[in-house]
């Protein structure tokens, strides 16, 4: 089997799972001979060996059985930036960015904020903000050891010394207060949500918040304020349709200046409350 035979049998075989059958091909080509997307063009009659044959079944066999892309490469582009990801945490949704566009509108380059992030993951939010603004102090926490090595990881990838991260079950473990901002995109699906059913991949822990979903929300919201400076911000990223539950919850809280930020879609994704 050559390249381009290979090829023509992966698109044929991903009909059946993804909505971009050539991309998906490619990249598990990719992968699996560890070339540039140019070599295949390029070198379309090399002869695959049997090890990159295995590989490539094995990668594919996972794709079959709609894993996502993001993990079976092991990362995921977010901010414009490559990060890794694996199946202890969620994999980065482009309606995220929000949460660091809406930091970097509050902030200047130059100030010195205090960042504490909730619930980070891969790190992805976190990191991108701090390399954003270098001048930033950001601290960012998770409960799941799994999780926190990715975002590790991650970190050292991008050889930056103004973020460090911290194992903790939301505040429990945060030793430090006097944060300018705390931000977060916890979880926030509903126990029965039908969405649930196309995230079997990714860990359950991180997606779903009670019978409703919200109750991360309202743990933050009670709790934050005892962790922020006066004038202090809280971010919090939710569901397109919780807007206004969000918002109650912030309200019996006694949150003040309470608003909610849409994304590109023009749906409600971000509210923040001083």
């Amino acid at each position: 089997m050559n390249i381009e035979s290979a090829f023509i049998d992966l698109k044929n075989k991903l009909r059946l799972v993804s909505s971009s059958i050539r991309l998906d091909s490619e990249l598990l080509l990719m992968k699996s001979l560890n070339v540039s997307r140019a070599h295949l063009y390029t070198h379309k009659e090399d002869t695959l060996t049997e090890d990159q044959k295995n590989m490539l079944e094995q990668l594919c066999q996972r794709r079959m059985l709609n894993e996502p892309m993001a993990y079976i490469l092991g990362k995921k582009e977010f901010w414009s930036r490559e990060f890794e990801v694996s199946c202890a945490t969620l994999i980065p949704r482009p309606e995220s960015e929000l949460l660091i566009e809406e930091v970097l509108n509050l902030t200047s380059e130059t100030e010195n904020k205090k960042i504490l992030d909730l619930g980070t993951g891969s790190g992805v939010i976190a990191i991108s903000i701090a390399l954003e603004r270098p001048n930033t102090t950001v601290i960012a926490c998770d409960i799941s050891k799994a999780a926190l090595k990715v975002a590790k990881r991650n970190k050292e990838q991008y050889n930056i010394e103004n973020i460090s991260f911290q194992e903790s079950n939301w505040f429990l473990e945060i030793q430090e207060k006097n944060f300018d901002i705390i931000i977060s995109n916890p979880p926030y699906i509903k126990m029965k949500d039908h969405a649930l059913s196309q995230l079997t991949f990714e860990p359950i822990e991180a997606l779903i918040s009670g019978n409703d979903g919200l109750d991360a929300i309202r743990h933050i919201a009670l709790n934050a304020k005892s962790y922020l400076n006066i004038d202090g911000l809280l971010l919090l990223e939710h569901g397109k349709d919780q807007e206004n539950e969000v918002n109650q919850i912030l309200t019996s809280a006694e949150w003040e200046v309470i608003k909610c930020v849409r994304d590109l879609r023009g749906f409600p994704r971000l509210t923040v409350a001083k």
